[in-house]
């Protein structure tokens, strides 16, 4: 499985980069975690991307109103979509105002309830399909 995390305006360089290098590269290690891939995209307006519908895309928007779930919760959704054979998730970042149209087609998932930098949420979200990956494995990461 592939996941790409779309994120609409820029990427700043630095430190959350580099952070999320390292999950990206640490998660890939785990051969049999069910997660080949991950990248990080800039795009310039999540209703222009081109986005595959199928039954083998799962499309997630991050959103202070969107649902908010455990490490655990997270864990099992990656874990049956692998199971279910999907081949992509997008996660999709907006802009500091975030989506105003066009998400209904998308499932809306919060990071928590505080504020996050967009730089700094694509540092949560690499370090959760890392935790998810370490769990597929039973790695001692997420006990720790």
């Amino acid at each position: 499985m592939k996941i790409d995390i779309l994120c609409e305006g820029r990427l700043n360089k630095g430190l959350e980069n580099e952070l999320c290098e390292m999950y990206i590269k640490r998660t890939i290690m785990i051969r049999k975690s069910g997660i080949s891939k991950i990248e990080i995209k800039k795009i310039s307006d999540h209703r222009n991307y081109k986005i595959k519908k199928n039954e083998l895309t799962k499309n997630f928007i991050l959103d202070e109103q969107g649902v908010n779930i455990s490490s655990i919760e997270f864990f099992k959704k990656i874990t049956v979509y692998s199971n279910e054979s999907i081949k992509l998730i997008n996660f999709f970042i907006g802009k500091p105002k975030g989506y105003m149209q066009n998400t209904h087609k998308f499932e809306k998932l919060s990071l928590g309830n505080m504020t996050f930098s967009h730089s700094l949420a694509r540092v949560i979200l690499c370090e959760q399909i890392y935790r998810c990956a370490t769990m597929k494995v039973n790695h001692p990461y997420h006990k720790a």
